[in-house]
């Protein structure tokens, strides 16, 4: 019977999981070709303030800034403090007992609400109140004032927003101003509530088009299908701003599906305690633009420069707008993206990549891999890929299950390629890269949906691709005695203190890998200045454990086979090493990002790494190595 090369077969079945792969890309490429209209939105506070200073009518402001790129205000609610401290709609928040007077008998410590009559928003006030707190009471009080009731403590509702800026919506209006809705939390509004309120102002007010949620909670948690139920209904966006944490505000996300539309912010104090200044602010969102899909940008007149802020604010936009015009994108009120399914093809190509490199790495554990198999299989391994690939599309235990081993064992087989060819480096670097790409891409097919993109439906297998593949090498060293020693060797002979020095570093080194993923807190101010040097420097910037430490350490390696040096201590170069592969088929698990900007990532990664781990051996093998024997036999 005919019988086929191990090698052949496993390169055979990933270029066929390629081709599935880009073939379950086109949907996704699709959408983010066409994805590419971009709107900065601002604050009308802000926007008042800059009026004030500068003596201009709010309404030219925002015709010169609307030709800069600013497409929409943010209306906030008022929170009880606020309106306890200044009455910006001649409005005031109070305790019964300084209120009423008399007439607080028994509740002295109620919130009451005092209104001035005769207001141009004084009825749609009131009617909002009652459809967000329909347990208020209207008291009729003297000639100029209207007082209501609240359902609550004035100590409740100082922490509670539960009137809107109408003076910022009745300027929308007047303006035909996209209006971005900003409520708080309120404590005694249910979903309901909130959702009826939400519906009273949209009926009022159609220039909102999109709800961006204040504060630390998503309002009426956890109740939200009500509100999700109306944005769905009439067609209103969600803002999630990136990095930020409140509480629910995923779950409507979710609940919303695809109206989603990612904002980015960087608030005064980031800039103040990171001493970001006005061109790197430029260029932070320029990146989140074009590298995360994001679509709406808050912007802020920053409190860089004293005097002369609205100059320099529209100064600012238009250094931004000008950089993302000649990225091709335009200015002007973003729609949601499309939305896309999982692919049978990527699943396949999962399936693919799942099952013949698990079957490969067994193979090696074996040493087997240099063998061959029969015609039947062969057949038998494409037909367990196509059941795998039919569990992860119709079962999603599975694909959550899977996913990370996918990208895990593909990881692991281009590590162990790239690490055996020491005596042939191009065709082991080629391969290794090539592994990489076709696992991340298959892994981009199938899970890189649009809830993914939206970050709705987050990639379970991330911390799984980053950790697993230094196992399994390990696990794979000591087993073929690639280590000098095996494991029960290892574990009869006594500890060396310098071993288990560099397994503790290892191990941290893993650890604070795995938590800084997707993590931008945990990074260093000094790592974020490296890193937007390397983003001015290169068109996308390479991922710094693959070109500073990964591929360095894959070329070290090399050499120190070649050179038969260290053999107790190479399992480190080795795991090392592959931290470069684990990254790159992360890359890929970052589905908000542009694909070929994914591509270009690892690719920069690798040859620039590759150049820097040559130089390095250069150093070490003809300067400091000859330099230390020479001054090993003068001594």
């Amino acid at each position: 019977m005919k019988r086929i090369n191990r090698r052949l077969l496993l390169c055979a079945a990933l270029l066929l999981a390629a081709l599935l792969a880009l073939a379950g890309l086109t949907a996704r490429l699709r959408a983010e070709m066409s994805n590419k209209t971009v709107a900065f939105v601002s604050e009308y506070r802000e926007l008042a303030s800059l009026s004030y200073q500068s003596g201009e009518d709010s309404g030219e402001i925002w015709k010169r800034l609307n030709a800069l790129g600013l497409m929409g205000v943010a209306v906030s609610e008022f929170t009880g403090e606020e309106l306890a401290i200044y009455s910006p709609l001649a409005v005031r928040l109070g305790a019964a007992a300084d209120m009423l007077g008399e007439e607080a008998a028994g509740a002295p410590n109620r919130a009451v609400l005092r209104i001035k009559k005769g207001l141009p928003y004084t009825r749609l006030l009131i009617d909002y109140i009652n459809k967000k707190l329909p347990a208020s009471r209207l008291i009729d009080g003297a000639a100029d004032y209207d007082y209501i009731l609240l359902p609550g403590t004035i100590d409740e509702f100082k922490i509670s927003a539960f009137i809107p800026d109408f003076s910022a919506l009745e300027f929308c209006r007047a303006n035909n101003v996209p209006a971005l809705f900003r409520p708080g939390p309120c404590t005694p509004a249910s979903g309901s509530n909130v959702a009826d309120s939400f519906v009273f102002l949209l009926d009022n007010y159609p220039q909102i088009r999109n709800l961006l949620p204040a504060g630390l909670i998503a309002p009426g948690y956890p109740e939200l299908a009500p509100l999700a139920s109306v944005m769905k209904e009439r067609g209103i966006t969600l803002s999630q701003v990136e990095f930020v944490r409140q509480i629910g505000v995923s779950r409507l996300a979710a609940m919303t599906g695809r109206l989603v539309i990612p904002m980015h912010s960087l608030t005064r104090d980031e800039i103040i305690s990171r001493n970001i200044n006005r061109r790197s602010i430029a260029e932070r969102f320029v990146r989140a633009v074009h590298e995360r899909s994001i679509r709406l940008l808050m912007v802020h007149p920053y409190d860089l420069q004293m005097g002369g802020r609205l100059e320099i604010f529209a100064d600012d936009l238009s250094i931004c707008k000008e950089a993302l015009e000649a990225r091709g994108y335009n200015m002007g009120w973003p729609e949601p993206i499309p939305s896309w399914p999982a692919p049978a093809a990527g699943a396949a190509a999962c399936g693919l990549v799942l099952v013949f490199t698990l079957w490969f790495y067994i193979s090696r554990m074996r040493g087997s891999e240099d063998g061959s198999v029969s015609l039947m299989t062969a057949l038998t391994l494409f037909a367990l890929s196509l059941a795998v690939g039919l569990a992860v599309w119709k079962l999603p235990p599975a694909a959550r299950l899977l996913g990370g081993l996918c990208g895990a064992l593909a990881a692991a087989e281009a590590s162990l390629t790239a690490l055996e060819s020491s005596y042939n480096r191009p065709r082991g670097a080629l391969l290794g890269l090539l592994i990489v790409i076709t696992g991340g891409l298959s892994i981009a097919s199938f899970y890189g949906t649009s809830a993914a993109a939206l970050r709705l439906t987050p990639f379970s297998g991330v911390k799984l691709t980053l950790l697993l593949p230094p196992l399994l090498i390990v696990i794979h060293d000591l087993t073929r005695r690639v280590h000098p020693e095996g494991f029960c060797e290892i574990l009869r002979r006594p500890a060396i203190w310098g071993e288990l020095a560099l397994a503790g570093v290892m191990l941290l080194a893993l650890l604070v890998v795995a938590l800084r993923s997707d993590n931008v807190s945990n990074v260093p101010a000094l790592e974020v200045a490296f890193r937007d040097f390397m983003e001015r420097v290169m068109l996308v910037r390479p991922r710094t454990k693959e070109f500073l430490i990964g591929y360095p350490a894959l070329v070290l390696y090399w050499y120190v086979v070649r050179s038969g040096l260290i053999p107790q201590y190479r399992e480190v170069l080795r795991l090392a090493a592959a931290l470069a592969f684990c990254s790159a088929v992360n890359t890929f698990c970052h589905f908000h990002t542009l694909l070929y900007l994914s591509v270009i990532r690892v690719l920069n990664g690798w040859w620039l790494g590759l150049l820097l781990g040559a130089a390095g051996v250069l150093l070490l093998g003809h300067i400091l190595l000859p330099l230390r024997r020479r001054l090993s036999r003068g001594a």
